[in-house]
């Protein structure tokens, strides 16, 4: 009988290893066992793996724990988007995806990209998170696909990660307290974070190199991290690729209306608004024009921020952030578009040189000399670069988003209109630029991009990286912010030409 127990004890541990063996390269969470798959055969991949679960409006939790092993080999549901007719033309324009990505509440996963384990181990972490104005947005889209960037460098691990976004990120509703109503997408990005400290170990990461980045409300993201967590010890570096704005709406009681709810501001109207199908309150959302964005919380979003910004009340870790040329052309297209179907490319510019020193420029300046004032290393740059499988149209340049595609590497699984048009050289070698700093910063926060020759930036010296401008566009050339900022000084004359050639474009 021993003997018969001992033969079926083996028989069930090879049956095991077996069964892990064949569902390709298995990791331990803290949650259970996921199996990924070699993607390459430098690069391993898991995708969906959940780092939270959350029920409507309340806070992200850890998952529980398994007892199988999770198949880690495709994307999770998005979150719910709001794509509302100009979204969608902006992400049609962009050619990066996300209009037709399966969506639903539990969408709270990361997507993991790590050196096969013959590969350096122990490597710096880069966190992503995506832009989309906190209503639109996923990470199961090619454009931040990891693989190219773990291929083509060592010691690097990429994570993307999915957080709630409109009214189920930020819903605002008016019978939550001051302490209940905070911003919960906010909240995930902050359990992803924690998540991935706790975890990247066995993944091959290196939980005390870890740098987050984002663009747009991604880079948004990241600067309300530092100030949230102005002790923070996880995080040892933050990209912020920077651009949009930040918004209170109170459209709570419009969309509960909409969905049958009413419109009184009483529990009744919210127990109502937690049953109603998730499906619903999107299309509601979507229909009446809804756009539910960062609120201030206190919690996640500050009153007081840019006093806190002033007195250097932040996180103090490297920073590495920039904003594109021309972030407004992409914008303005999409609006044009959707409201008259035309565009007048020439007036376009115009408008859009002077909005995008509001939206993008102006911040980054601002930005960079709190973190200057504060002791903080920072490193500046301006994105310049316009290729023709980018910048599709007459009227985009160098728009708001057209350098995510280059830090991927990701360039070519970029679709405009059905066209996949090839990168040029320069291109290539521009990405190749792009992505090599990213990591070098991954790598040494502080050192990484001086080993490059890329200075700290001092305003009083030309040490803004201008990518892919004009005099090099396979590479770099530093400026003077004196130059670059020239319209942040003259926001009377900007708000003047707003206000007269505003009225003269389509739509």
């Amino acid at each position: 009988m021993r003997l018969l127990l001992k033969v079926l004890s083996r028989l069930i541990l090879f049956a095991a290893a077996q069964s892990i063996q064949d569902a390709g390269p298995t990791v331990l969470t803290q949650q259970g066992v996921v199996s990924g798959t070699q993607i390459l055969p430098s690069v391993r991949q898991f995708l969906g793996i959940p780092f939270a679960v959350a029920q409507r409006w309340k806070a992200p939790t850890l998952p529980p724990v398994r007892s199988g092993i999770f198949p880690a080999t495709t994307f999770a549901n998005g979150c719910l988007q709001n794509l509302v007719p100009e979204n969608a033309e902006y992400l049609r324009l962009n050619g990066n995806g996300g209009l037709d990505v399966p969506s639903g509440e539990d969408c709270l996963a990361v997507n993991i990209w790590a050196p096969s384990t013959n590969r350096k181990q122990n490597t710096a972490v880069l966190v992503w998170i995506y832009g989309g104005g906190f209503v639109f947005g996923t990470s199961g889209i090619p454009v931040f696909n990891g693989t190219n960037m773990v291929r083509d460098n060592d010691d690097i691990t990429l994570v993307t990660i999915n957080y709630r976004l409109n009214i189920f990120g930020q819903p605002n509703p008016p019978q939550f307290s001051d302490k209940e109503n905070v911003n919960f997408g906010l909240l995930d990005v902050e359990a992803a974070i924690q998540w991935v400290h706790a975890n990247i170990a066995n993944f091959g990461g290196d939980p005390n190199r870890i740098t987050i980045f984002g663009q747009s409300a991604g880079g948004s993201a990241v600067d309300a991290y530092t100030f949230a967590h102005p002790h923070d010890t996880i995080v040892k570096g933050t990209p912020v690729l920077l651009g949009g704005k930040l918004r209170n709406h109170t459209d709570w009681n419009t969309v509960s209306a909409a969905v049958g709810c009413g419109s009184a501001a009483t529990l009744q109207q919210f127990a109502c608004m937690q049953k109603v199908p998730a499906v619903n309150l999107e299309q509601a959302v979507i229909s009446i024009g809804a756009a539910f964005s960062l609120i201030i919380d206190n919690t996640t979003i500050f009153s007081d921020t840019q006093t806190r910004a002033a007195n250097g009340n932040f996180l103090r870790v490297p920073l590495l952030l920039g904003s594109t040329a021309n972030e407004d052309d992409i914008f303005l297209v999409a609006q044009q578009l959707v409201a008259s179907g035309i565009t007048v490319p020439v007036l376009t510019e115009i408008f859009s040189d002077a909005l995008s020193a509001f939206v993008g420029t102006c911040p980054a300046s601002l930005t960079a000399s709190h973190r200057l004032n504060a002791d903080v290393p920072t490193f500046r740059y301006q994105y310049q670069g316009v290729f023709r499988s980018l910048s599709t149209r007459p009227d985009l340049r160098a728009y708001h988003s057209s350098e995510i595609p280059m830090v991927f590497g990701t360039y070519n699984g970029t679709v405009i209109n059905g066209i996949s048009l090839p990168a040029t050289a320069d291109q290539v070698a521009l990405s190749k630029y792009v992505q090599g700093a990213w990591v070098a910063f991954a790598r040494n926060p502080t050192g990484g991009l001086p080993s490059l020759g890329w200075p700290l930036y001092d305003p009083r010296t030309a040490t803004i990286a201008q990518l892919g401008n004009f005099f090099n566009t396979s590479g770099v050339v530093f400026g003077e912010s004196s130059l670059i900022d020239a319209a942040c000084n003259s926001q009377d004359v900007l708000a003047a030409i707003v206000a007269q050639v505003g009225p003269l474009l389509p739509g």
